[in-house]
């Protein structure tokens, strides 16, 4: 099969999310120009949807007023004479309020049947006419008559909040109404409640539309032409982004993990995490700090995955151009070494499974920072996206962050892992619900010794877990520190004899005043079992230190799950001596074995709620796996050959991060 135009592409995209006036007098040469001096080479567009901005025959389709600069074909013409790759933006979920009142029937409606009208615009269903039928005559309209390389649809899916982040709930339509009755027999539930089974059915139904609507525009744009790429089938596409008021603490791994996300376990589609540029929706026209963009931006870089980068307006006439310079230095970088890039794969030994797209969980969040801190190598899945022909047999541990669903083939596929020689890993509340949103007669997961949950506590305030001297050899680092907090929910198991339990449960006691702050019991009850399965193991956690060390950040909880990562699991630490945490480390190896790429970002300017230029980090020593001594160790940023000793499968070398980023280029002899 012939290989597609963005296979193996060194993706730099930057998305000019265009106003309206921005047609105005738009020049298609010095978009262009101004794209060229990014040393971008694909440009996100907007085109079509809410407003087009080109001359549409589709009617209904509401076509801006503004179009007196030069013509959006002229601007894709010239960006496609550059060498820059052309992707129409849509948007389809919302219409102008006279197409609404053409087409009630479009609308999204509340639980009462209101409608939701933002600033003129109207809220349309996923389920409605003018998302099953009128979207696609307007997608059919600009694949046959624009040239472009690909499509994005933003904001699909089942839309329930406003600009404003007001909650208008689950949509009501009579279309909604009647696709879930004839599919389930049911009526809509009332509102977003996991506890309720008719909810539970309600996910399973959006999944199936949302599903069915992906099949049928894969099949009618790759119809029309298969070297136009889409979005969700053969790129993907998240954002690292912030938001005004947006609760803390800030996510300072965003663009590495969507990274590591997006490229799942076998990388089939383009990765491309954008850096949005500006606070907000209500402040699109003021950038976050240029720091904090260099930062995501080498994130995307070290994991592997394309540039994006994401402003409101074009680039010539932005109000805010305080990250230009650090967006191009950037961009000029993965253009230099575009070539060390193609190819290359990540080299992990463990792999986290998220449980949903666009929110990553605090308890997601908490593992994310004790492996990267720990400097472990892993992989991230959606997991919606492992299948069953996916391997995992590479990882010597899977991570499950409380993961609430979990299918019952996943869940033999974990159980044969284990039984291989694998080690899985579950906190909190993983395997509560099954591929169906069904809660399971039984605990899923058979590897991880649980006979049944007899139940589950969230006033556990003040218990603590007891690190008995049998303990030492899983938690070492507790030599000195005899107690574990683990906040307020515990889940109470019975578990089979095999499995090993460590750290005692003290229950709740009294913590005022000062003079009654004492425990008087330790139970028999543990804080993690570790059942032997096969050739591996399961490892199971009752409560959330992912969620703690996320949200707290307390070196009591870090401990533990680094001990439990050395030590429960066998994964192995990059450090040859320990160094900052605050440098992240990831290693990929080219696929023909030509080359070994490690990666150091320097994230060091995170500083409380800003970022910050960071600060010269010296004299950093790795071991890498090297199964064959390397020709040479090469510095991506000063081209210098770096000093090295390699024995036993592996190479040890030292290095500096004087920036943001340093790159090691190991050369093997093939």
């Amino acid at each position: 099969m012939a290989a597609h135009w963005w296979t193996g592409y060194p993706w730099r995209m930057i998305q000019t999310n265009l106003r309206e006036i921005d047609m105005l007098d738009i020049d298609a040469e010095e978009y262009v120009r101004q794209l060229q001096s990014f040393d971008a080479n694909v440009v996100l567009i907007n085109t079509g949807g809410i407003i087009a901005s080109y001359p549409t025959q589709v009617e209904d389709h509401f076509q801006s007023p503004f179009l007196l600069g030069d013509s959006l074909r002229q601007i894709m013409e010239a960006c496609r004479s550059a060498g820059i790759r052309v992707i129409a933006r849509t948007d389809f979920s919302k219409v102008r309020q006279s197409v609404y009142e053409k087409h009630p029937d479009w609308a999204y409606r509340t639980k009462t049947g209101e409608i939701v009208n933002y600033n003129g615009d109207v809220h349309v269903c996923l389920c409605g006419g003018y998302q099953q039928r009128k979207a696609f005559e307007i997608i059919r309209e600009i694949t046959e008559t624009l040239p472009i390389d690909g499509l994005f649809i933003n904001m699909g899916g089942f839309q329930v909040r406003d600009y404003s982040y007001r909650y208008h709930g689950i949509c009501h339509c009579e279309n909604c109404r009647r696709e879930f009755s004839d599919r389930f027999g049911l009526s809509l539930p009332a509102e977003e409640n996991m506890a309720d089974p008719v909810f539970r059915k309600y996910k399973l139904f959006q999944s199936q539309i949302t599903g069915e609507y992906r099949e049928r525009l894969e099949k009618t744009i790759h119809g029309i032409n298969p070297e136009i790429v889409i979005d969700n089938i053969d790129f993907t596409r998240m954002e690292s982004n912030t938001e005004y008021k947006r609760p803390l603490p800030f996510w300072q791994y965003s663009a590495s993990s969507n990274t590591r996300a997006l490229r799942g376990l076998t990388k089939r589609m383009v990765s491309s995490n954008t850096s949005v540029d500006f606070i907000g929706f209500f402040y699109r026209h003021v950038a976050v700090n240029a720091a904090e963009q260099e930062l995501r931006l080498w994130q995307d870089l070290a994991n592997f995955g394309g540039l994006d980068y994401y402003l409101i307006g074009r680039l010539d006439n932005h109000e805010d151009r305080t990250a230009f310079e650090s967006v191009r230095r950037v961009f000029s970088f993965a253009r230099e070494h575009e070539k060390d890039y193609l190819q290359v794969a990540s080299v992990a030994q463990a792999l986290l499974v998220r449980g949903y797209r666009w929110d990553v969980v605090p308890e997601e969040r908490g593992w994310i920072r004790a492996l990267t801190e720990a400097h472990i190598p892993f992989d991230e899945v959606h997991v919606s996206a492992v299948r069953p022909e996916d391997t995992l047999d590479k990882y010597r541990a899977v991570i499950l962050p409380e993961t609430l669903c979990v299918s019952d083939w996943f869940a033999e596929k974990l159980d044969d892992y284990a039984a291989r020689g694998g080690t899985v890993i579950a906190s909190g509340l993983t395997g509560r619900y099954d591929g169906n949103y069904d809660i399971p007669g039984k605990y899923p997961l058979s590897c991880m010794g649980v006979k049944k949950i007899r139940s589950v506590r969230d006033d556990m305030v003040s218990a603590m877990l007891h690190v008995e001297p049998s303990d030492l050899s899983l938690f070492p680092s507790y030599d000195n520190d005899r107690v574990l907090y683990f906040g307020d929910t515990f889940v109470f198991a019975d578990y089979e004899e095999e499995a090993k339990g460590f750290l005692r449960l003290i229950p709740p006691h009294p913590f005022g005043p000062p003079e009654r702050c004492y425990y008087q019991q330790i139970t028999d009850i543990a804080g993690v079992h570790i059942h032997p399965y096969g050739q591996g193991r399961g490892v199971m956690i009752p409560w959330n230190p992912g969620l703690l060390y996320y949200r707290d950040g307390y070196d009591n909880t870090f401990r533990f799950m680094r001990d439990l990562l050395v030590h429960g699991a066998g994964l192995s630490t990059l450090e040859d001596r320990p160094f900052t945490p605050m440098v992240e480390v990831t290693f990929g190896r080219e696929r023909e074995g030509s080359h070994t790429l490690v990666q150091l970002v320097n994230g060091t300017g995170h500083f409380g709620t800003s970022y910050l230029p960071p600060v010269p980090v010296r004299g950093i020593c790795l071991r890498v796996p090297c199964p064959e001594k390397p020709l040479s160790l090469t510095s991506q940023t000063t081209g210098q050959d770096i000093p090295f000793v390699w024995e036993n499968g592996t190479v040890r070398f030292s290095v500096n991060v004087d920036h943001f980023f340093e790159g090691v280029m190991i050369r093997h002899g093939r």
